[in-house]
């Protein structure tokens, strides 16, 4: 199968020819969906696109795409392009990073793009990690602290225990080279109104069997925004090509967190059924 990648305002996403019969459409609907969140002036919204365009799965063009948010205006934007970027694990995002190391103002970017760095096995974020140990360096800016304090007091909490266990990754990689996506679902868990139904339908779905498939089809008609959302993330996750169809009609979600998951595991769903996205070329 003839299969290329394509750059559509900015922003890529696999070309139908890699997509085998995946409807042309709805491809083109979830990539507009992704655009326009990245491309809003709200920086929320753009925050929530850039951790859903990383459920899409690795690969180069998008890959550059999101570097240019390294030096978005907004520090919450840049922070986000950092994880994103941990999750595609490409060491061709190395020097974009130590850029944003040593250069960015916020030292809570400086911080994650060090993380980010040491776990691509970059001496750089080694050592400037080191710096954060020693004192010679500081790794959040005072204006986080309050949000730092509110999440340890939280740390027992239902949702900050989803999201350790949900980010150790157990049981949610399906297919070797596709992006991992914690960047979406750590964004997700931390939300204040995640719901406990949400956090238990993301922890439940690892099963992936009759009985939780069930759940998640439900759960993307659910009347809690987060329980939809959660749902739309854990059918990445598990490689749930069956109900790929079922996230098309919340690609006009009122919610964004819901609308950007759809569409990411829509195309991450589409590549998975029509070519590994590691096997194409741009």
């Amino acid at each position: 199968m003839n299969r290329r990648w394509i750059v559509t305002g900015g922003l890529l996403f696999v070309s139908l020819a890699a997509l085998g019969q995946v409807p042309g459409a709805e491809v083109e609907q979830a990539r507009g969906v992704l655009r326009d969140g990245l491309e809003a002036k709200d920086w929320t919204v753009r925050v929530q696109a850039i951790q859903a365009a990383g459920l899409i799965g690795p690969n180069d063009k998008l890959r550059v795409r999101l570097e240019q948010f390294l030096s978005d205006g907004n520090v919450n934007v840049r922070v986000a392009a950092v994880k994103t970027l941990t999750d595609l694990k490409s060491t061709a995002s190395i020097p974009a990073l130590e850029m944003s190391m040593r250069e960015d103002k916020a030292p809570e970017v400086s911080f994650a793009a060090a993380k980010a760095l040491y776990a691509l096995k970059d001496a750089a974020g080694r050592d400037w990690l080191i710096q954060v140990y020693e004192g010679k360096e500081k790794g959040a800016s005072s204006a986080l602290e309050s949000q730092k304090m509110k999440f340890m007091g939280n740390f027992h909490s239902l949702e900050s225990t989803g999201m350790f266990v949900v980010s150790s990754g157990l049981g949610y990689v399906p297919v070797p080279g596709v992006g991992e996506g914690f960047s979406a679902v750590t964004g997700l868990l931390s939300d204040p109104d995640l719901s406990p139904r949400a956090a238990s339908l993301l922890l439940v779905s690892r099963e992936k069997d009759p009985q939780t498939t069930v759940l998640l089809k439900e759960g993307l008609k659910d009347k809690d925004w987060s329980v939809r959302a959660s749902a739309a993330q854990a059918i990445a996750f598990t490689a749930r090509v069956s109900l790929r169809d079922a996230l098309v009609p919340l690609f006009a979600d009122g919610k964004e967190k819901v609308k950007f998951r759809a569409a990411g595991a829509y195309l991450h769903l589409a590549l998975l059924d029509g070519g590994s996205s590691t096997a194409a070329t741009p």
